[in-house]
C-alpha cells in the first residue's frame, strides 16, 4: 500500500543490457531495492561478463533471458515485453536501459497516480545523474493531429516536437503523443492484447517512439508524470549537429525515422520529407569519411522509404567498417 492507501499495482521491470556491466550493476542494485513483482533482464549476448554476473544473483524475482545473438534494443525489449506479459501476472511493466534506474519513490509515485483504464502508458521524467533533464528521453507531442497544433509548433520555432522544460516542473500528469522506453510504464493487459509487442525488426532506435505513438493512435491516453522520476546515466549529448559514432548507428537513425515520421505526420509526411533529409545530411562534412556517410544515408533512406527492414546487421557493420571504401 502507498501512503495514501492506494493499492500498489503489480509492476514487472524489463531491462535490456548489452556490454555495460559496470552500469548494469548499479541498475540492478537500484531495481532490487524496489517492490517489483518480477524483474526481467534480457542479456543481448554480452561478452563482458554480464552473463556470469546475472547468474550469480539470487533474488527470486529475477528472470534472466540470455539471447544467443545481439537482437539490438528493439529485439531485446520485444522479448522482454513478451516475457512480462505472458509469463508473469503483472498489471504493468516498466522498461528501461541498463544505464538507467528508477528513483527510490518511483513506484509509490506511480501508484499514487492511480491511472484509469483509459491510460495505457505513463512516461517518467528522466534526468541525468546531476539533475539536468535528459533530452534524449524527452517525451513528444503529436503536433500533426490538427492544422492548429501544427501551426502552433511552427510558431514556437523550436524545431522539435518534444515537450518543454516547464512540463517537468508541474505536479500533475499531462497527455503526450509518444515517449522513450526509459521509465515507461505500459499496461500489461494491452501488451497481451490490442497493443502487442514493439517492433523487433528495427534493431535500435524509434521502436519506443513508434510503440508509444501507437498507444495514442489506438485511442488510449499516454501520460507524462513529472512526479515519477528516473535517472539515465548516459553520455551527455554534445552541442551542434549530430554525428553518429560508430557510423553504423546513422543507418538505423535515418532508416527508422522514416516509419516514425510517416506514422506521426500522416498526410503531411511527404511535405516534411525534404526537411528530414536536409537534417540528416547537414553534418555530412563533419564525418571523417563524408562519402561513406552519404552511402550509408542513401541506403537508409532507400530502405526506409521502401519499408525494407530485413537488411542484416552484419551487412551494416561491414558497410561502415573503418576499412570500407
Amino acid at each position: 500500500m502507498t501512503d495514501g492507501c492506494v493499492p500498489m499495482p503489480r509492476v514487472a521491470a524489463v531491462i535490456v543490457t548489452y556490454n555495460r556491466l559496470a552500469k548494469l550493476k548499479t541498475t540492478i542494485e537500484r531495481t532490487l531495492a524496489l517492490p517489483f513483482c518480477s524483474i526481467i533482464v534480457v542479456n543481448n549476448a554480452s561478452t563482458d561478463g554480464t552473463g556470469p554476473y546475472l547468474e550469480s544473483l539470487a533474488d527470486p524475482r529475477l528472470r534472466i533471458v540470455h539471447e544467443p545473438v545481439n537482437l539490438g534494443g528493439a529485439g531485446g525489449f520485444a522479448h522482454g515485453f513478451e516475457n512480462a506479459a505472458r509469463q508473469t501476472d503483472c498489471d504493468w511493466l516498466l522498461c528501461y536501459d541498463d544505464d538507467a534506474y528508477p528513483a527510490p519513490d518511483a513506484l509509490s509515485s506511480f501508484a499514487a497516480l492511480a491511472p484509469g483504464h483509459d491510460v495505457a502508458g505513463v512516461a517518467a521524467a528522466v534526468y541525468f545523474p546531476d539533475g539536468r533533464i535528459c533530452a534524449m528521453n524527452r517525451p513528444g507531442m503529436d503536433v500533426f493531429r490538427s492544422p492548429r497544433t501544427l501551426w502552433r509548433a511552427i510558431r514556437q520555432k523550436t524545431g522539435s516536437v518534444g515537450i518543454g522544460d516547464a512540463a517537468y516542473a508541474r505536479t500533475q500528469p499531462a497527455d503526450i503523443g509518444f515517449s522513450s522506453f526509459v521509465g515507461l510504464f505500459v499496461r500489461c493487459d494491452l501488451v497481451r492484447g490490442r497493443l502487442g509487442l514493439p517492433r523487433r525488426d528495427l534493431f535500435i532506435y524509434r521502436d519506443d517512439s513508434l510503440y508509444t505513438l501507437s498507444i495514442t493512435q489506438h485511442g488510449y491516453r499516454l501520460l507524462f508524470a513529472p512526479a515519477v522520476r528516473f535517472v539515465h546515466d548516459c553520455t551527455t549529448p554534445t552541442g551542434g549537429r549530430c554525428v553518429y559514432t560508430p557510423l553504423w548507428k546513422a543507418y538505423y537513425v535515418i532508416r527508422n525515422d522514416l516509419p516514425f515520421f510517416r506514422a506521426l505526420a500522416g498526410g503531411y509526411f511527404y511535405a516534411i520529407l525534404p526537411l528530414l533529409i536536409l537534417k540528416w545530411l547537414l553534418p555530412t562534412m563533419q564525418y571523417t569519411k563524408p562519402w561513406l556517410f552519404l552511402r550509408v544515408a542513401a541506403l537508409a533512406i532507400s530502405d526506409g522509404l521502401r519499408g525494407d527492414f530485413t537488411r542484416p546487421h552484419a551487412d551494416i557493420l561491414a558497410l561502415t567498417s573503418p576499412h570500407a571504401r
